[in-house]
């Protein structure tokens, strides 16, 4: 039986020709690999929930303003049209809903997300659960994203059976459920969500591929290993199962078949950018690991440039910057993957064989965020470790921070 709540495992990729590594001469304290999603909390994001421009029903007393906003956001001025809607004293579900769209035009997600949230109070709108299941992700409260997924689940429930999009509609839900719950340390509610959507669509991946990613989080490497399996035997060129298998293997300390899941998705026809970024930053770890930090930090450089907007490829930077005295960069490359990773998706997403990696990267984003006690609490940690590699820069970070 599971724990209902449970912190989730640390987890989350130049031409690479078939490079082997032996896993007996390694120290397997360095890395840190990505994993991927089974990608379906991210499939729709709240950029793609276009404000309407009509009023649908609203009190008395408020059509006029509503009217006005609508009017003023038909000629394209959305910060207008937010000003006077937030005007509204008592505004109902479908304002509020109108208002947190507004807001997250204006990249304000938290401010959408309360709006979004004392709608979905009010209402139990399925576009309103939506939005609070996305925005939630957005911000990185996946507990809160879990809760709406459920309903949401719930809503398409009550009316599975009476027609195909709605059965379609609670399958992918179910697969966002069991993704989010996941990432909030929810494996019983994560399982559970996954093993009745491959109940619903056994010969579908995503199910499979659910379950898969609960297993990787809670650190079941088995299980996960013939779920990735499994999907592979189907769709050979799925990146998110090779990728995750990699990360089992590593996991598993076998860096030779990892290397080689890592490299297949750099073979893959028109590979995403996304998962060939994750695939290079995962290989310059196990070339980090073996003492190869020029072409680590190649392959590294060659994940950003594949997705700009990944933090793995900065933060794998800024431990290789570290070991190798170049500190002042490694604060630099923190900073920009710790400004690409809001909601903490990559640092959920990071596997770590030594809990030093882990306090290592805490402590310069400590640093950065300017909690000194933390950083120092976090560094002398990692000074007293196992990890001799990591010693120096402890110590220079607590010099450092010993002037400020």
């Amino acid at each position: 039986m599971r724990h209902a709540k449970h912190t989730a495992t640390q987890t989350n990729p130049a031409s690479v020709q078939s490079t082997r590594f032996s896993p007996l001469k390694l120290s397997l304290g360095a890395a840190a690999l990505i994993g991927l999603t089974a990608g379906v909390a991210n499939a729709k994001t709240p950029e793609s929930f276009a404000p309407a421009t009509r009023v649908t029903q609203a009190a008395p007393a408020m059509a006029d303003v509503a009217q006005n906003a609508y009017a003023v956001l038909r000629q394209g001025d959305r910060a207008g049209a937010l000003a006077i809607f937030e005007t509204i004293k008592t505004p109902d579900a479908q304002t509020l809903r109108m208002i947190g769209d507004l807001r997250f035009s204006e990249k304000d997600a938290d401010g959408a997300l309360v709006a979004w949230q004392a709608g979905f109070d009010q209402s139990d709108s399925v576009a309103l659960a939506q939005r609070v299941t996305h925005g939630a992700v957005e911000v990185g409260d996946f507990e809160l994203a879990t809760k709406a997924a459920s309903r949401m689940v719930d809503i398409w429930d009550a009316q599975s059976g009476t027609d195909d999009s709605a059965e379609r509609a609670l399958q992918r839900s179910l697969a966002i459920l069991s993704e989010v719950a996941t990432l909030a340390g929810d494996f019983t509610t994560g399982e559970d969500a996954a093993r009745r959507l491959i109940r619903l669509a056994p010969k579908a991946t995503v199910g499979h591929l659910s379950l898969a990613y609960v297993h990787l989080q809670a650190s079941e490497y088995t299980d996960a290993e013939e779920l990735y399996l499994d999907v592979l035997e189907l769709d050979p060129a799925n990146t998110t199962a090779l990728n995750n298998l990699g990360n089992v293997y590593y996991m598993q300390q076998d860096l030779d078949l990892a290397a080689e899941r890592f490299e297949a998705i750099l073979s893959v026809d028109n590979v995403k950018p996304y998962s060939e970024s994750l695939a290079l930053s995962n290989l310059g770890e196990l070339l980090q690991l073996q003492g190869a930090a020029k072409d680590a930090e190649a392959l590294y450089t060659q994940a950003i440039k594949a997705q700009p907007k990944g933090a793995w490829g900065y933060m794998g930077l800024a431990a290789l910057y570290d070991i190798s005295g170049r500190y002042d960069d490694a604060v630099d490359a923190m900073i920009s993957g710790w400004e690409r990773d809001d909601n903490r998706m990559t640092r959920l997403n990071m596997h770590f064989y030594q809990p030093e990696w882990y306090w290592q990267r805490d402590a310069l984003i400590a640093e950065i965020e300017g909690d000194v006690p933390t950083a120092i609490a976090l560094w002398e940690k990692v000074q007293h470790g196992q990890v001799d590699a990591l010693h120096k820069a402890a110590a220079w970070h607590l010099d450092t921070l010993a002037d400020e």
